[in-house]
């Protein structure tokens, strides 16, 4: 091998190593500024593949508005609302599952015929998602299902004083 061939292979891995460091910085970056990471502090989960996933969504995180265009994909699940991404641009972005009784969906005002709604949370509540009416419609059912559908509380247990002998 001779030495211009050589030279180009070493600019090449390197060229190739800077880009995937780069696009790595890029999403960790934008992980923690759009408040994602702030999310996963709290509702933090494990991946899940226990429903049918609605892929290719978009979301937009508020204050920040930085969107992510056909990359979510989101699970209605029996404990809550799963949120990921896909793989190349999960990195900085770990999957979220919120609990129904944390999520309060508010209409947005914006052109009729394109409706909004922006879930706010209960234990982080300075960051919103801004999703479309597909998934606030979708969370609205599956939190309605879940409370028809959950286990129903056991009466408070009564205990009859002891009568102490002195």
């Amino acid at each position: 091998m001779d030495d211009q061939t050589l030279s180009s292979l070493i600019t090449l891995s390197a060229l190739a190593i800077f880009a995937v460091c780069a696009w790595s910085a890029y999403w960790l970056w934008r992980g923690a500024l759009s408040g994602w990471a702030r999310l996963a502090s709290v509702y933090g989960s494990e991946r899940r593949t226990d429903s049918s996933p609605r892929r290719g969504q978009t979301l937009c995180l508020m204050p920040g508005g930085l969107k992510y265009r056909w990359v979510a994909s989101v699970r209605l699940t029996v404990d809550g609302f799963y949120l990921s991404l896909a793989a190349p641009f999960s990195l900085g972005h770990e999957p979220l599952l919120i609990p129904y009784n944390d999520i309060e969906i508010f209409a947005v005002e914006t052109y009729p015929a394109d409706r909004l709604y922006d879930l706010k949370f209960a234990h982080e509540p300075g960051i919103r998602i801004r999703v479309g009416v597909a998934i606030a419609q979708g969370i609205r059912r599956a939190a309605d299902n879940v409370q028809y559908f959950a286990p129903p509380t056991p009466p408070p247990s009564v205990t009859s004083p002891r009568h102490a002998t002195v």
